[in-house]
């Protein structure tokens, strides 16, 4: 599992159309076409083939709660995002994976998460300060 954690002043997705790739692909049904988000920790979630999902999960959960904390913030954003890696896991294992952290996080933030399968107009607008901006990898 990789992420990319963003300290956001502006948050904002629409989502364009449903993907076709990877090949098998199976996008959730879209419920939200448009969201935004303001001062909240931005976490851009690419789950890989082999994760143990639920380690992985919580090492994440871990790693957003860190960055909240020294942010103060507590608004999260759970975003699925597939180009972290090439050996990207199946379709049903990215939906739980998403499912699990927000579920998790909900216990102690606000939590908006984004559409799995779909591609997206993205606006980040990040903060500037050391440590607005965290890549992480996690392996069981």
């Amino acid at each position: 599992m990789r992420t990319l954690l963003f300290h956001c002043r502006n948050y904002r997705v629409k989502i364009d159309r449903l993907a076709n790739r990877p090949e098998n692909i199976s996008p959730e049904e879209v419920k939200e076409k448009d969201q935004a988000l303001e001062d909240c920790v931005v976490a851009l979630i690419t789950i890989e083939k082999g994760d143990n999902l639920k380690v992985n999960c919580d090492k994440l959960v871990k790693e957003i709660e860190i960055m909240c904390k020294e942010v103060s913030h507590n608004k999260v954003v759970v975003l699925p995002f597939a180009h972290l890696s090439n050996n990207l896991a199946n379709s049903n294992d990215g939906i739980k994976a998403m499912g699990l952290v927000e579920n998790e996080l909900r216990k102690k933030f606000e939590v908006l998460r984004a559409h799995f399968g779909s591609h997206k107009s993205l606006l980040l607008d990040i903060y500037g300060h050391p440590g607005n901006a965290r890549y992480r990898e996690f392996y069981d």
